[in-house]
């Protein structure tokens, strides 16, 4: 599949998976679980319950679309649809976490803070990607315009 993928969609995926790692390392750290006996497994459990719902929605939403943002419309169209993605897949997240470490019960008020932090790495990320791809794809469309 990653083989038929173009080349920013295979950084937008990469730089996602490194985003929600680094949201759950830190979450772990803040919640004082990294020295926990099993801290790599739930890492890891946490990583595929926070990962798989927003890469799914996001596919589904076109966020990692036909090609790199050329524009800032596309810039912000690129995290318009990310947010989207995110608002839905964090709720869903914390419901396949609960499942996956046998909790009984979703406090749904983590929803927000979950949503606000994860937004921070993820959007922010992707903001940063649609930033610096907008900026190149305008630097080259500059170039190739008689002098």
């Amino acid at each position: 599949m990653i083989a038929l993928m173009k080349t920013h969609n295979v950084l937008l995926l990469t730089g996602d998976a490194l985003a929600v790692a680094a949201f759950v390392i830190v979450g772990q750290a803040f919640h004082h679980t990294l020295a926990a006996d099993n801290a790599a497994v739930r890492a890891v459990a946490q990583m595929l319950a926070i990962g798989a719902p927003f890469l799914l929605l996001a596919r589904l939403l076109s966020a990692y679309p036909s090609q790199a943002p050329a524009t800032w419309r596309d810039a912000g169209e690129l995290l318009l649809r990310s947010a989207l993605a995110l608002a839905f897949a964090v709720p869903a997240s914390l419901f396949i976490r609960a499942w996956l470490l046998g909790q009984p019960t979703v406090l749904m008020a983590f929803v927000v803070p979950a949503l606000a932090f994860s937004a921070m790495f993820i959007l922010g990320w992707r903001a940063a990607f649609a930033a610096v791809s907008a900026l190149a794809r305008r630097g080259q469309h500059l170039k190739q315009q008689p002098a």
